[in-house]
């Protein structure tokens, strides 16, 4: 598959609640960073903990408050797609998915070396990117045994 194939979408702003990092693709932060994300939100059970999930169950890796581009920190929050986020327990943080243009892409195969390896796509391409938000979803594809799958949405500029 073409790592850097896409659609363009405009989608209506949503909302997730899980834990989030602040790190960096760079410095190489963003290897540890992100997996340990990963092992702190299954180890807590932080997906039975948040109130208002939409069903069915879909789960967002949310990328957004970026200090420059993707060579420079931003905030990763892994979490729920949710109703409403009032009164989260201790621990968990909202974050509103804006409204915007979004290139969608998806990374098929094993991962997360499919995920890994759609994001170098987008690395690598000239996409005329907003840096505001960008979002993957891991719904019940993501564990289809056979062929994996994982929703990348990547805010981008109207033209």
């Amino acid at each position: 598959m073409d790592d850097t194939a896409y659609t363009v979408e405009k989608l209506p702003a949503r909302l997730a609640a899980g834990i989030e990092r602040r790190t960096c693709n760079a410095d190489g932060r963003s290897l540890k960073d992100i997996p340990a994300c990963w092992q702190e939100f299954l180890a807590t059970k932080a997906a039975a903990r948040i109130p208002h999930r939409v069903v069915p169950p879909v789960m967002y890796a949310v990328y957004s408050r970026y200090e420059t581009d993707w060579t420079g920190e931003y905030t990763y929050l892994l979490g729920c797609a949710v109703t409403k986020a009032d009164k989260l327990p201790n621990g968990l943080i909202a974050r509103e998915i804006p409204a915007q243009t979004y290139a969608h892409f998806k990374a098929q195969g094993p991962m997360p070396d499919a995920v890994v390896g759609t994001w170098a796509g987008i690395w690598g391409s000239d996409l005329p990117r907003t840096y505001l938000c960008d979002f993957e979803v891991y719904d019940t594809r993501f564990t289809d045994k056979n062929k994996p799958e994982v929703d990348i949405y990547v805010g981008i500029k109207d033209e």
